[in-house]
């Protein structure tokens, strides 16, 4: 977008000005995997759900659990605010920019019943959503007077499928989930530099649509009385994405020229993101019958990533990262329960090198997460939250080698309830 280079020189042209088009700054966020905890008893555990996983949310974490529940079981997240903040230091000269994205959604549904010698269920999660409004005008001095920025940034990922469990033996059962993957996104920056010599706008428009299978499989085991041990195995495959890419621009200045003319008519494209293998693995012991510990080990592969805004099949390696979550269940009564956890969420994005360009932000979050349950004979309400925060890297401007520090944190508000019948 801009740089500031010796006193106020600033540079515009020569690189993509389009903010949201950048490949460090697009707050749809491609490189962590566990934006959103789902479900209800595991968000209040922080995710640490894969050796208990006996509710409908286990059909998400480890469906080889649900066979467990016993009982026919229906669970909402009724509602869930999810806001993000990231905050890039030092871009427009000594100053910074703040992007903002706030989304209330109800981001799980999932239903359980006994059939045969199994358990079947069906479960609809929103494992990421994004909703980016921003109106912002910054003012400089010298040949740079002022930008005035609006974005609108929409990306949404769900996750709807059937379960199937089954009981191998008295210590052992297995179980399969297939998700119907889809994701949209819509990103839309208009922008305008005022400066001594003339005025820059740029509009640029970015649609992307894709869908495909996720197959989980699970497997838990419980070896003792009170310790219980499951393993699942995951990977997203895309069948299908197309995109959808425009940028127009125009220039009245002589020190700011246009990266593309001006072009009503949309580029199409068709990429395939690469989704990575994923494997899970948590033990769960059970001191007593009001108290419950959980631990998980999450590893994810080595993927690809396509940078579709340029529409260049340009492909970014994305790392092998893992994540560890921890948490604990209390019955101080009958009628109550306690939950909290611990939690990360690490980039799978390289560590960002001096004279790179457009390389993706590298942040690792660092979350907890409490809620509290009220029982009644079938029925229970939840309320908690869980709240990230992470500090890292990044290049907020495209196709400038200036490397910014990042502040970021997450918050996600949730009231839930379920009924067993």
């Amino acid at each position: 977008m801009i740089r500031k280079s010796g006193g106020m020189k600033w540079l515009i042209g020569g690189v993509a000005l389009a903010a949201l088009m950048a490949a460090g700054t697009a707050i749809a966020d491609d490189y962590h995997y566990n934006n959103i905890i789902i479900g209800d008893r595991a968000t209040g555990m922080g995710g640490a759900y894969t050796a208990v996983s006996d509710d409908p949310s286990g059909m998400y974490y480890n469906p080889a659990g649900i066979v467990y529940s016993g009982k026919r079981n229906l669970s909402a997240s009724v509602n869930a605010y999810h806001a993000t903040t990231t905050t890039y230091k030092d871009v427009f000269g000594a100053g910074s920019w703040t992007r903002h994205s706030s989304a209330l959604l109800p981001n799980f549904f999932g239903v359980t019943e006994p059939l045969g010698k199994g358990t079947i269920g069906f479960s609809y999660a929103v494992t990421d959503a994004i909703q980016e409004n921003q109106d912002q005008v910054v003012t400089g001095s010298g040949a740079f007077n002022k930008l005035v920025l609006n974005v609108n940034n929409q990306d949404n990922t769900y996750k709807v499928g059937p379960s199937y469990a089954q009981a191998i033996n008295d210590h052992l059962s297995l179980g399969v989930t297939l998700y119907l993957h889809i994701r949209n996104s819509e990103q839309i920056v208009n922008q305008q530099f005022t400066l001594n010599n003339g005025d820059y706008w740029q509009n640029g428009y970015l649609q992307t649509d894709e869908w495909g299978v996720e197959p989980i499989l699970g497997l838990m085991w419980t070896p003792l009385d009170k310790l219980s041990i499951g393993v699942s195995v995951r990977q997203t495959t895309v069948l299908s994405e197309s995109v959808k890419f425009q940028n127009n621009c125009l220039s009245t200045s002589a020190s700011a020229t246009c990266a593309t003319a001006f072009n009503t008519s949309p580029v199409n494209g068709s990429t395939k993101r690469d989704y990575p293998l994923t494997v899970s693995l948590g033990v769960a012991y059970f001191p007593t019958d009001r108290l419950l510990y959980s631990a998980d080990f999450v590893y994810y592969e080595q993927a690809n990533g396509v940078d579709s805004s340029h529409l260049d099949s340009y492909v970014r390696t994305k790392v092998a990262t893992w994540n560890a979550r921890v948490g604990f269940e209390y019955y101080y009564s009958s009628d109550w329960a306690l939950r909290g956890g611990l939690y990360t969420n690490n980039a799978n994005s390289p560590t960002l090198v001096s004279g790179g360009v457009n390389q993706p932000d590298n942040v690792n979050y660092y979350g907890l997460s409490l809620s509290l349950s009220r029982f009644t004979r079938n029925s229970s309400i939840t309320g908690g939250f869980s709240y990230s925060t992470g500090n890292g890297k990044a290049q907020a401007i495209s196709g400038v080698t200036n490397i910014q520090d990042v502040t970021a944190n997450s918050l996600t508000l949730f009231l839930s309830t379920s009924y067993s019948y």
